[in-house]
């Protein structure tokens, strides 16, 4: 009779699924595999931060439409940039068209734009007409 070492003497149990791992699920299905890594260090791990976790929550549900992407990318991206901007901005401190002149903030929006669609062929001038008339949800 063999005893295996290496074998637990608990069984691991599973972890449950929560709506962000549905989500990211969803997301994983179509976003570009080779930036996974940024994807997770730079959105996916910070739901485990209080301050963080509904903005994130609203941003992968936003993040997760891919057919609304699809059928209008101009208005699904600026519902994107405003949910980026709640995530990054969770004391809300910039108003909206003070986030559309961020610098900082809309070249995270690219990033976001880069990471999850695979979207490497838009200008600065592409970005500035997709928040040129941003307007609060």
């Amino acid at each position: 009779m063999g005893f295996n070492i290496f074998s637990p003497v608990k069984k691991i149990k599973k972890k449950d699924k929560d709506i962000y791992d549905s989500l990211i699920e969803i997301i994983e299905r179509f976003a570009p595999r080779e930036h996974l890594s940024e994807r997770e260090a730079y959105y996916y791990n910070y739901r485990i931060m209080d301050a963080y976790k509904q903005p994130l929550l609203d941003l992968l549900e936003i993040a997760s439409q891919i057919d609304r992407y699809r059928r209008d990318p101009e208005g699904h991206s600026r519902r994107l940039f405003i949910g980026l901007k709640a995530f990054y901005d969770v004391k809300g401190r910039l108003s909206l068209r003070d986030a559309a002149r961020d610098v900082a903030l809309v070249r995270r929006f690219r990033d976001l734009l880069i990471y999850f669609y695979g979207k490497t062929d838009l200008s600065g001038q592409d970005i500035r007409g997709i928040l040129k008339d941003i307007q609060p949800l």
